[in-house]
C-alpha cells in the first residue's frame, strides 16, 4: 500500500489471512448443531472491501493521495468487524474465554492457551506485555524482557490441534542466547544458527550444525537505500540502475532486550536523513518448523519514521549460495525468475513480485525471506533484496510518509535436497497465521468444542489443506435447509501428489463433490469408511493443481447440487 500509519491499518495480505481463518472457524461450528450462525453477510461485506482495494493501481502505491485515505478507512473497518466476529467465534470454541489483553475476570481461575488456525505442527514464543495481563495468567517459570516489562511464554500444538498450550523448553534444545565483547559486537545463537552484528551490520551468519558461514568473505547485509528516479512514471516503475546507486546503513546504539531462553533480542536504531528506524532483531530457540533439518527464523521488526523523497529502503543479504534462478511464491505454487543479465529478456525480470517467501538455494542448502505484508523482491546474482519502502512523489505526493510499522523475516534452512523437498511453503504459512491468544476458565479449558481439525490429510506432503468454509449456496441460518462444507486444496511445490482427505466421524457426511471455483459440482467422489469410522476420499494432484471439494451434510439437500451450472462469458475445460 502508498500510505501507512497509526491507525488500526492492516496490509492486504492480513486481511486476506483474517478472512480465511474468520470463515475456517465458523464453519467447524456447523456439524455441531449449535445455534451459531455462520456470518456470511458481514463476511461478504469485508471481503468485498479487501477485493476493491486490491485493484492494480491501490496496491502497488500508484493512485492519487485520496485512494489512500478511502483504503486506510476502509481497512480499519475490516478489521474491526473481522476481530468482532473472531471474537465471538473464539467466545463458541472455547466457552467463557475472553481476550488476554481485555479484562479477565477474577471470579474464577483462568489458564492461558492459544488457538492456532493453521493444520501444521508448531512451536511458537509469545511476547505478552505484563502490565496488562494478570501474573496469575503467565505459567512459570517464564522468560522476562531486559526491562521487566515483557514476559516470553512457549506454546505448543500438535499436527491439526487447534489449542496450542504453554509448554516449557525441553531438554532437546539449546536455550538463545545473546552476547557482545563491545558496544558495537552482538551475536544472537541457539543450536542451530548464529548471527553476528558488528560495526552496524550483520557480518556473519553461521549454520552451526554444519559449521558453514553463509556470508560471502568480505560482504556484509542490512539495511540499505536506492536513489529511485525511473525515466517516465514515478510511482509506477521501478528502473533497473537503481540498483546501481546502494548507500548501505548502518544499526547505531544496539542493546540487549531479551537474553533468552526462549527468545534472544537486540534492538537497535538507524537514521538517514530525517528518517528514523528503529528495528528489532529476534532468534528464537526453535527452528521454523518441526521438520528435520529445519533452521530457526531471525525475526526483523521496524518502526519506520519514514520523511524521503525518491529513496527506495529494502533489506540485502548476500549469500554463499550461487544459482541461476531464484524461486518466488504466487497465490497456488511458485515461480523462478533468473539471477543474471544474460540476455535483454533476463533483465526485463530483475524485479519479481512474491507474496509470502522468496528462496534462494541450490543442492544441499537454501536460504528464503518470509513476510507476511511485503511483496517486492529482487535477487541480483547472490544477494537477496527485500523492498520495503519507497518516496514516490507522484501521483501522491506523500507515498509512505509519516509512521509506520514493518515486519519482515529470514529464514536460513539446511538440507541434504533441494528447496523442493524443503520447509519453506509451511514455515512461511506458519509465519503469516498467528496465535490467537486467550484466558480460558480453567473448568473449561480441557474441554473446547473443537479441539482437533474434522478435516486433515494423510498421503504427500506436497499438499495442502488451504481454506475451509461454508458454500456459497448455502442456507445462512440456523435452520437452513442447505448446509455444506467446502475445502480447497491445492498442490505446493509443482509436483505430483496423492493424499487422503480424512472427515471425522461426528460431520455428518452424505455426499462428497469436486467442484469448480464456482462451486458447481463436476464429479461426485466416493466416501470410503477408515478403521476409526472416519471419512476417506482419495486424491490425485498434479503440479501446483487446485482442487475444491464440497461436502453436503446431513438434512441438506444434496439434490442442489445438480442444477444448471451458472452461466459465464468465459468456459474453462474440464479434466477428460
Amino acid at each position: 500500500m502508498s500510505r501507512c500509519g497509526p491507525s488500526p491499518f492492516i496490509f492486504p495480505s492480513q486481511a486476506e489471512v483474517f478472512h480465511q481463518r474468520l470463515a475456517s472457524l465458523a464453519t467447524l461450528f456447523q456439524p455441531k448443531g449449535r445455534s451459531y450462525v455462520y456470518p456470511k453477510a458481514t463476511i461478504d461485506d469485508c471481503w468485498e472491501k479487501v477485493l476493491l482495494n486490491q485493484f492494480h493501481d491501490v496496491l502497488p502505491g500508484s493512485a492519487i493521495g485520496m485512494v489512500y485515505d478511502d483504503a486506510e478507512q476502509l481497512y480499519s473497518e475490516v478489521c474491526k468487524d473481522c476481530q468482532a466476529l473472531l471474537e465471538e467465534a473464539f467466545g463458541v470454541l472455547l466457552s467463557g474465554s475472553v481476550s488476554l489483553l481485555g479484562d479477565v475476570p477474577s471470579s474464577q481461575p483462568f489458564d492461558l492457551v492459544a488457538v492456532n488456525t493453521t493444520p501444521f505442527p508448531r512451536r511458537d514464543v509469545i511476547k505478552i506485555p505484563v502490565s496488562a495481563v494478570s501474573q496469575s495468567l503467565i505459567p512459570q517459570p517464564v522468560q522476562t524482557s531486559a526491562d521487566g516489562k515483557h514476559a516470553y511464554v512457549l506454546l505448543q500444538a500438535q499436527e491439526n490441534e487447534m489449542i496450542a498450550r504453554p509448554t516449557v523448553l525441553s531438554a532437546d534444545y539449546m536455550p538463545a542466547s545473546v552476547y557482545t565483547n563491545s558496544s558495537d559486537h552482538f551475536v544472537l545463537r541457539n543450536q542451530n544458527m548464529q548471527l553476528t552484528i558488528s560495526q552496524g551490520r550483520i557480518t556473519s551468519l553461521y549454520d552451526v550444525q554444519l559449521g558453514r558461514e553463509l556470508l560471502p568473505k568480505g560482504s556484509t547485509g542490512g539495511l540499505v537505500i536506492f536513489e529511485d528516479r525511473p525515466n517516465y512514471w514515478d510511482a509506477w516503475d521501478v528502473e533497473i540502475h537503481h540498483l546501481e546507486t546502494p548507500t548501505c546503513l548502518e544499526f547505531s546504539g544496539v542493546h540487549v532486550i531479551a537474553e533468552g531462553p526462549l527468545r534472544a533480542s537486540v534492538q537497535t536504531q538507524v537514521k538517514y536523513g530525517k528518517s528514523t528506524i528503529d528495528v528489532t532483531i529476534s532468534l528464537d530457540a526453535f527452528n521454523a518448523t518441526t521438520k528435520d533439518n529445519s533452521r530457526p527464523l531471525f525475526v526483523f521488526d521496524a518502526e519506520v519514521d519514514w520523511h524521503e523523497r525518491h529513496k527506495f529502503l529494502k533489506f540485502e543479504l548476500p549469500l554463499a549460495i550461487n544459482n541461476t534462478v531464484a524461486t518466488y511464491e504466487s497465490q497456488f505454487g511458485w515461480v523462478q525468475r533468473p539471477t543474471h543479465k544474460n540476455t535483454t529478456i533476463d533483465v526485463a525480470k530483475f524485479g519479481v513480485c512474491s507474496h509470502k517467501y522468496t528462496n534462494l538455494s541450490k543442492y544441499g542448502y537454501g536460504v528464503a525471506f518470509l513476510s507476511e505484508s511485503k511483496y517486492g523482491f529482487v535477487c541480483e546474482g547472490n544477494v537477496l533484496h527485500i523492498s520495503l519502502l519507497r518516496a514516490a512523489t507522484g501521483p501522491d505526493a506523500e507515498q509512505d510518509q509519516g509512521e509506520s510499522i514493518i515486519l519482515y523475516s529470514r529464514l536460513g534452512m539446511a538440507y541434504m535436497c533441494s528447496f523442493l523437498e524443503s520447509d519453506v511453503p509451511m514455515a512461511a504459512y506458519v509465519f503469516n497465521s498467528p496465535l490467537h491468544l486467550r484466558a480460558v476458565p480453567q473448568a473449561t479449558a480441557a474441554s473446547p468444542l473443537v479441539s482437533k481439525l474434522p478435516f486433515w490429510l494423510e498421503g504427500s506432503s506436497n499438499v495442502f489443506l488451504e481454506t475451509i468454509k461454508c458454500g456459497e449456496d448455502d442456507d445462512f441460518g440456523v435452520n437452513g435447509t442447505t448446509k455444506t462444507v467446502v475445502l480447497r486444496l491445492y498442490e505446493a511445490f509443482g509436483g505430483h501428489g496423492h493424499v487422503e482427505l480424512r472427515v471425522a466421524q461426528d460431520v455428518p457426511v452424505v455426499n462428497a463433490y469436486t467442484t469448480n471455483l464456482l462451486e458447481d459440482h463436476k464429479s461426485e467422489l466416493a466416501l470410503a469408511q477408515g478403521t476409526n469410522r472416519d471419512f476417506i476420499l482419495k486424491l490425485d494432484f498434479r503440479g501446483f493443481e487446485v482442487k475444491t471439494v464440497k461436502l453436503v451434510l446431513a438434512g441438506g439437500k444434496s439434490d442442489s447440487l445438480t442444477a444448471v451450472k451458472r452461466d459465464s462469458w468465459v468456459t474453462v475445460g474440464e479434466d477428460q
